[in-house]
Protein backbone atom coordinates (compact mmCIF):
# COMPACT_ATOMS: atom_id res chain seq x y z
CA UNK A 1 0.00 0.00 0.00
CA UNK A 2 1.13 3.57 -0.59
CA UNK A 3 0.93 6.17 2.19
CA UNK A 4 -2.46 7.53 1.11
CA UNK A 5 -3.96 4.06 0.93
CA UNK A 6 -2.43 3.10 4.29
CA UNK A 7 -3.90 6.19 5.97
CA UNK A 8 -7.42 5.70 4.61
CA UNK A 9 -7.47 2.04 5.57
CA UNK A 10 -6.13 2.73 9.08
CA UNK A 11 -8.73 5.47 9.53
CA UNK A 12 -11.51 3.08 8.51
CA UNK A 13 -10.12 0.47 10.91
CA UNK A 14 -10.12 3.03 13.75
CA UNK A 15 -13.77 3.84 13.04
CA UNK A 16 -14.60 0.14 13.11
CA UNK A 17 -12.86 -0.48 16.44
CA UNK A 18 -14.29 2.63 18.08
CA UNK A 19 -17.86 1.59 17.22
CA UNK A 20 -17.39 -1.57 19.29
CA UNK A 21 -16.78 0.41 22.48
CA UNK A 22 -18.82 3.60 22.10
CA UNK A 23 -22.57 4.00 22.51
CA UNK A 24 -24.19 4.62 19.16
CA UNK A 25 -27.48 4.99 17.32
CA UNK A 26 -28.82 2.51 14.79
CA UNK A 27 -27.34 3.34 11.40
CA UNK A 28 -30.73 2.94 9.69
CA UNK A 29 -33.42 4.24 12.05
CA UNK A 30 -31.43 6.29 14.56
CA UNK A 31 -32.76 4.47 17.62
CA UNK A 32 -30.44 3.96 20.58
CA UNK A 33 -28.52 0.74 20.10
CA UNK A 34 -25.47 -1.03 21.44
CA UNK A 35 -24.68 -2.25 17.93
CA UNK A 36 -24.58 -0.88 14.40
CA UNK A 37 -28.19 -1.90 13.65
CA UNK A 38 -30.91 -2.22 16.24
CA UNK A 39 -32.73 -5.51 16.68
CA UNK A 40 -35.76 -4.34 14.73
CA UNK A 41 -33.73 -3.21 11.71
CA UNK A 42 -31.69 -6.41 11.77
CA UNK A 43 -34.85 -8.51 11.62
CA UNK A 44 -36.23 -6.42 8.74
CA UNK A 45 -33.25 -6.97 6.42
CA UNK A 46 -34.30 -8.46 3.05
CA UNK A 47 -32.99 -12.01 3.38
CA UNK A 48 -33.38 -14.06 0.23
CA UNK A 49 -36.26 -16.51 0.09
CA UNK A 50 -37.30 -17.98 -3.28
CA UNK A 51 -34.29 -17.98 -5.60
CA UNK A 52 -32.79 -19.84 -8.54
CA UNK A 53 -31.02 -22.93 -7.24
CA UNK A 54 -28.04 -22.29 -9.54
CA UNK A 55 -27.40 -18.52 -9.72
CA UNK A 56 -29.34 -17.38 -6.62
CA UNK A 57 -31.30 -14.77 -8.57
CA UNK A 58 -34.68 -14.03 -6.94
CA UNK A 59 -37.47 -15.85 -8.77
CA UNK A 60 -40.60 -14.00 -9.79
CA UNK A 61 -43.22 -16.59 -10.64
CA UNK A 62 -45.54 -13.93 -12.03
CA UNK A 63 -43.05 -13.23 -14.84
CA UNK A 64 -40.93 -16.34 -15.28
CA UNK A 65 -41.53 -20.04 -15.11
CA UNK A 66 -39.20 -22.24 -13.11
CA UNK A 67 -38.09 -25.79 -13.81
CA UNK A 68 -36.43 -27.65 -10.92
CA UNK A 69 -35.92 -24.32 -9.18
CA UNK A 70 -33.95 -22.80 -12.07
CA UNK A 71 -34.58 -19.37 -13.59
CA UNK A 72 -35.09 -19.16 -17.36
CA UNK A 73 -31.52 -18.00 -18.15
CA UNK A 74 -30.03 -20.89 -16.13
CA UNK A 75 -32.30 -23.37 -17.94
CA UNK A 76 -31.11 -22.11 -21.32
CA UNK A 77 -27.49 -21.14 -20.68
CA UNK A 78 -26.31 -21.95 -17.13
CA UNK A 79 -23.28 -20.09 -15.76
CA UNK A 80 -19.91 -21.82 -15.69
CA UNK A 81 -19.67 -21.76 -11.92
CA UNK A 82 -21.08 -24.70 -9.96
CA UNK A 83 -23.38 -22.82 -7.61
CA UNK A 84 -24.01 -19.33 -6.25
CA UNK A 85 -25.25 -18.30 -2.83
CA UNK A 86 -26.45 -14.86 -1.74
CA UNK A 87 -27.73 -13.80 1.65
CA UNK A 88 -29.76 -10.70 0.74
CA UNK A 89 -31.78 -9.27 -2.12
CA UNK A 90 -30.45 -5.92 -3.30
CA UNK A 91 -33.28 -3.70 -2.09
CA UNK A 92 -33.63 -1.17 0.72
CA UNK A 93 -31.98 -1.05 3.20
CA UNK A 94 -29.23 -3.37 1.95
CA UNK A 95 -28.53 -1.03 -0.98
CA UNK A 96 -28.00 1.81 1.52
CA UNK A 97 -25.67 -0.32 3.66
CA UNK A 98 -23.61 -1.46 0.67
CA UNK A 99 -23.28 2.10 -0.63
CA UNK A 100 -22.08 3.36 2.75
CA UNK A 101 -19.66 0.44 3.08
CA UNK A 102 -18.10 1.09 -0.32
CA UNK A 103 -17.98 4.87 -0.42
CA UNK A 104 -17.96 6.12 3.18
CA UNK A 105 -15.04 4.16 4.69
CA UNK A 106 -17.52 2.25 6.87
CA UNK A 107 -15.79 -1.04 7.69
CA UNK A 108 -18.22 -1.57 10.56
CA UNK A 109 -20.97 -2.25 8.03
CA UNK A 110 -18.78 -4.72 6.16
CA UNK A 111 -17.93 -6.49 9.42
CA UNK A 112 -21.64 -6.81 10.26
CA UNK A 113 -22.53 -8.04 6.77
CA UNK A 114 -19.65 -10.52 6.90
CA UNK A 115 -20.96 -11.94 10.18
CA UNK A 116 -24.45 -12.26 8.70
CA UNK A 117 -22.97 -14.10 5.72
CA UNK A 118 -21.32 -16.53 8.15
CA UNK A 119 -24.69 -17.14 9.81
CA UNK A 120 -26.62 -17.82 6.60
CA UNK A 121 -24.29 -19.30 3.97
CA UNK A 122 -23.89 -23.05 3.55
CA UNK A 123 -20.20 -23.94 3.84
CA UNK A 124 -20.29 -27.63 2.97
CA UNK A 125 -18.60 -28.97 0.99
CA UNK A 126 -15.89 -26.72 2.32
CA UNK A 127 -13.77 -25.03 -0.40
CA UNK A 128 -9.99 -25.04 -0.44
CA UNK A 129 -9.84 -21.25 -0.47
CA UNK A 130 -11.89 -18.06 -0.70
CA UNK A 131 -10.85 -15.60 -3.41
CA UNK A 132 -12.38 -12.10 -3.22
CA UNK A 133 -13.10 -10.38 -6.52
CA UNK A 134 -10.08 -8.07 -7.00
CA UNK A 135 -10.22 -4.34 -7.62
CA UNK A 136 -7.95 -2.64 -10.12
CA UNK A 137 -5.02 -0.96 -8.27
CA UNK A 138 -6.26 2.49 -9.30
CA UNK A 139 -9.75 1.79 -7.91
CA UNK A 140 -8.20 0.33 -4.75
CA UNK A 141 -6.17 3.51 -4.21
CA UNK A 142 -9.28 5.65 -4.65
CA UNK A 143 -11.41 3.61 -2.22
CA UNK A 144 -8.74 2.68 0.29
CA UNK A 145 -9.83 -0.96 0.64
CA UNK A 146 -11.54 -3.76 -1.26
CA UNK A 147 -15.00 -4.39 0.22
CA UNK A 148 -14.95 -8.03 -0.96
CA UNK A 149 -11.66 -8.62 0.84
CA UNK A 150 -13.11 -7.20 4.06
CA UNK A 151 -16.14 -9.52 3.83
CA UNK A 152 -13.83 -12.47 3.15
CA UNK A 153 -11.64 -11.62 6.16
CA UNK A 154 -14.69 -11.81 8.39
CA UNK A 155 -15.73 -15.18 6.96
CA UNK A 156 -12.21 -16.52 7.40
CA UNK A 157 -12.17 -15.32 11.03
CA UNK A 158 -15.29 -17.31 11.94
CA UNK A 159 -14.87 -20.37 9.69
CA UNK A 160 -11.11 -20.84 9.30
CA UNK A 161 -11.45 -21.22 5.52
CA UNK A 162 -8.22 -19.95 3.93
CA UNK A 163 -8.28 -16.60 2.14
CA UNK A 164 -6.16 -15.59 -0.83
CA UNK A 165 -6.20 -12.26 -2.65
CA UNK A 166 -3.01 -12.73 -4.67
CA UNK A 167 -4.05 -15.59 -6.98
CA UNK A 168 -5.58 -13.23 -9.51
CA UNK A 169 -5.38 -9.57 -10.35
CA UNK A 170 -7.52 -7.07 -12.17
CA UNK A 171 -5.42 -5.81 -15.07
CA UNK A 172 -8.11 -3.75 -16.80
CA UNK A 173 -9.56 -0.71 -15.06
CA UNK A 174 -13.10 -1.19 -16.30
CA UNK A 175 -15.74 1.54 -15.97
CA UNK A 176 -18.31 0.88 -13.22
CA UNK A 177 -20.90 -1.73 -14.21
CA UNK A 178 -23.76 0.32 -12.72
CA UNK A 179 -26.20 1.44 -15.39
CA UNK A 180 -24.90 -0.94 -18.08
CA UNK A 181 -27.08 -3.54 -19.80
CA UNK A 182 -26.29 -7.24 -19.42
CA UNK A 183 -24.57 -7.28 -22.82
CA UNK A 184 -22.57 -4.15 -22.02
CA UNK A 185 -21.50 -5.60 -18.67
CA UNK A 186 -20.26 -8.76 -20.36
CA UNK A 187 -18.25 -6.79 -22.92
CA UNK A 188 -16.96 -4.38 -20.27
CA UNK A 189 -15.44 -7.14 -18.14
CA UNK A 190 -13.74 -9.11 -20.94
CA UNK A 191 -9.99 -9.41 -20.44
CA UNK A 192 -10.20 -7.69 -17.04
CA UNK A 193 -8.53 -10.45 -14.98
CA UNK A 194 -5.24 -12.32 -14.99
CA UNK A 195 -4.65 -15.55 -13.05
CA UNK A 196 -1.30 -15.88 -11.32
CA UNK A 197 0.27 -19.08 -9.98
CA UNK A 198 -2.26 -21.48 -8.45
CA UNK A 199 -1.21 -24.02 -5.78
CA UNK A 200 -1.48 -27.62 -6.93
CA UNK A 201 -3.78 -28.57 -4.03
CA UNK A 202 -6.51 -26.12 -5.06
CA UNK A 203 -9.41 -28.01 -6.61
CA UNK A 204 -12.46 -26.23 -5.22
CA UNK A 205 -12.48 -22.44 -4.84
CA UNK A 206 -15.06 -19.84 -3.90
CA UNK A 207 -15.24 -16.41 -5.53
CA UNK A 208 -16.61 -13.82 -3.13
CA UNK A 209 -18.25 -10.53 -4.09
CA UNK A 210 -20.38 -7.97 -2.33
CA UNK A 211 -23.04 -7.51 -5.04
CA UNK A 212 -23.94 -9.60 -8.07
CA UNK A 213 -26.21 -8.14 -10.73
CA UNK A 214 -25.98 -9.98 -14.05
CA UNK A 215 -23.12 -12.21 -12.89
CA UNK A 216 -20.80 -11.11 -15.71
CA UNK A 217 -17.87 -10.45 -13.38
CA UNK A 218 -17.95 -13.78 -11.54
CA UNK A 219 -18.64 -15.60 -14.82
CA UNK A 220 -15.58 -14.05 -16.44
CA UNK A 221 -13.34 -14.89 -13.50
CA UNK A 222 -14.78 -18.42 -13.24
CA UNK A 223 -13.81 -19.01 -16.86
CA UNK A 224 -10.24 -17.90 -16.16
CA UNK A 225 -9.88 -20.21 -13.16
CA UNK A 226 -11.37 -23.21 -14.97
CA UNK A 227 -8.95 -22.67 -17.84
CA UNK A 228 -6.13 -22.51 -15.26
CA UNK A 229 -7.02 -25.99 -13.99
CA UNK A 230 -9.43 -25.42 -11.08
CA UNK A 231 -12.04 -28.21 -11.00
CA UNK A 232 -14.90 -26.50 -9.17
CA UNK A 233 -15.85 -22.86 -8.67
CA UNK A 234 -18.63 -21.67 -6.37
CA UNK A 235 -19.76 -18.10 -5.78
CA UNK A 236 -20.72 -16.44 -2.50
CA UNK A 237 -22.04 -12.92 -2.37
CA UNK A 238 -23.61 -10.69 0.22
CA UNK A 239 -26.46 -9.50 -1.98
CA UNK A 240 -28.02 -10.40 -5.34
CA UNK A 241 -29.99 -8.10 -7.59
Amino acid sequence: MNNKLDFRYLLAQFKLISKRFLLQNCFLCGASSNQLLCTACLSDLPYQTIVCSHCSKPLDFTKHSSVDGLCNPCQQNPPLYNNAQAVFSYIYPIDKLIFAAKFSDNLAILYLLGKLMVEHLQFEPCPDVIIPIPLHPKRLRQRGYNQSVELAKCIKKFTGIPLNYNACQRIKNTPPQVGLSAQQRKANIQGAFKIKKIPANWQHIVLLDDVITTGSTVESLTKEFLQAGIQKVDVWCCTRR
